[in-house]
């Protein structure tokens, strides 16, 4: 029987170069050295020696979706319960306040270990789909004008699990642009609970289960959704649901 690879083609490895952790996947497998693009796009020839396993991480940020305290509505532990089948490490909190988003995405969020940002609230466009904003329990964030909370967020995917603010477009993209994100995931109308469960669910799966980008596993998840013939309410629509720049 033949040894098992080490760091075999789209494992996901940690190493040290120039007195900075860098995380990334496996691309080319040569004989003692292995091709490593790391989560902020950087690309490295590594000896196997200098190479460790590293287990994704998520953080998942969860703000009260209900004014009422006598509400259990959260959708955060669950998730956490879903990307464990996965053996993924997945950090959760409440947040109620801009100051505590800060703070969360500043300690764990940028730390090296987590790949990505969960955040789940409630989200809000105006009438023509600009001034995307989330709600949190004590405050709205108003993402354009507190768009630096995110920065320092290299590499990682950041995914909204909020309402409506998938529609503009131009602050996605400017959110990318100052976190320095591979990606920005969000919804482009209101949707409900169940329906981001399951396109969620689908959603984790590509992106750790595959090599795609996360441009082509929000794709994959929106042909699969409308293959279902899964809608959101009465809603019908011809451009996808989740969208990602």
């Amino acid at each position: 029987m033949l040894p098992m690879l080490k760091f075999p083609l789209n494992e996901r490895v940690i190493f040290h170069r120039e007195g900075m952790r860098h995380r990334g996947r496996v691309t080319r497998v040569e004989q003692k050295v292995r091709r490593v693009v790391t989560d902020s796009g950087k690309r490295f020839v590594v000896p196997v020696s200098q190479l460790r396993p590293s287990p994704d991480r998520a953080l998942i940020l969860e703000t009260r979706l209900d004014r009422s305290l006598r509400s259990g509505r959260m959708y955060g532990p669950m998730m956490q319960q879903w990307l464990s089948a996965f053996d993924v490490e997945a950090l959760y909190e409440r947040v109620h306040t801009i100051e505590a988003l800060r703070r969360f995405l500043s300690r764990e969020g940028q730390n090296v270990a987590t790949r990505f940002i969960h955040i789940i609230g409630h989200g809000k466009t105006d009438e023509n789909g600009h001034k995307a904003a989330i709600h949190l329990t004590f405050a709205k964030l108003d993402l354009r004008q507190e768009a630096e909370i995110f920065k320092g967020l290299d590499g990682k995917v950041i995914i909204f699990s909020c309402c409506e603010i998938g529609a503009d477009y131009r602050v996605l993209q400017h959110l990318k642009e100052v976190s320095g994100a591979s990606a920005v995931i969000a919804y482009r109308i209101s949707v409900n609970d169940w329906y981001t469960n399951v396109a969620e669910g689908l959603l984790y799966e590509r992106l750790l289960n595959t090599a795609f980008t996360p441009q082509t596993c929000v794709r994959l998840v929106s042909e699969a959704m409308a293959h279902l013939g899964t809608r959101v309410g009465d809603v019908v629509t011809r451009k996808p649901v989740l969208v990602c720049v």
